[in-house]
């Protein structure tokens, strides 16, 4: 999940930075099982906010590309020493290799199978032979509940947060689901609710490993032993899969 335009100034306060310590740990473990030593370099497609960057940071070079002008600049604040770099993740070409690619929640944006085939696709054009891909599935068609809604509590400095999500299925047939998000913000006693609606992507679980074959990846897939944290899913890991290009 992410926000865009004037409400990205809200994610510090509903998704800080050192929420993501555990997760962050977990990926730099994955990257070194099975990308190895070698591992020093990092692209990061849908880098957000930059919150796993802080974490990975302390062992790779970092370099993220994200769509949202907004959000990279949060992230460039937390990260100033990573490079950030506004592109599209399903189209971009930066002429240059890495060892590994991370694609994490920001693959939720991918609203049908050419779109993920396409995130994929970068991923791999920028992977040295034998570098690796890491991303997850934070929802898909299997694991949907209906109308599913969630209600959160943040406090910082003056202000108060209640944070409300709800995902809902207009169209069982197609592969997207609504999301929508109420924030309603106290500030002094005076009321601010603000709105945001979007699109997110919805696959059966195979579709996925098969996305990633069809580009060229042999592919592992394993269950997260960590609760999907950044998305306030408490109590339920998440399916990962490992891109590995030969």
């Amino acid at each position: 999940m992410r926000l865009y335009h004037d409400l990205s100034w809200l994610w510090p306060i509903i998704s800080p930075h050192e929420d993501y310590i555990e997760e962050g740990e977990f990926f730099l473990r994955l990257t070194k099982e099975y990308g190895g030593e070698k591992v020093k370099t990092i692209l990061n497609l849908g880098s957000g906010g930059g919150d796993l960057d802080w974490v990975l940071k302390r062992e790779f070079n970092i370099t993220g590309i994200d769509g949202s002008l907004p959000m990279m600049a949060l992230a460039q604040k937390l990260n100033p020493e990573v490079e950030y770099i506004s592109e599209d993740m399903r189209s971009v070409r930066l002429n240059r290799k890495f060892d590994a690619v991370i694609l994490h929640d920001a693959v939720a944006h991918m609203e049908t199978i050419e779109e993920l085939r396409a995130a994929f696709l970068t991923g791999y054009e920028h992977l040295n032979s034998g570098g690796i891909l890491i991303t997850f599935a934070e929802e898909w068609a299997e694991h949907f509940v209906q109308n599913r809604t969630e209600v959160k509590n943040y406090w910082k400095d003056n202000i108060e947060l209640t944070y409300i999500e709800n995902n809902y299925d207009l169209d069982l047939s197609d592969s997207t689901y609504e999301c929508t998000f109420i924030y309603l913000i106290r500030r002094e006693g005076f009321l601010d609710i603000q709105t945001d609606r979007m699109a997110l992507g919805i696959f059966p679980l195979n579709n996925w490993s098969e996305a990633l074959r069809e580009v060229g990846f042999e592919v592992v897939q394993l269950q997260s032993p960590l609760a999907n944290i950044a998305d306030g899913l408490a109590n339920e890991s998440y399916p990962v899969f490992i891109g590995i290009k030969t």
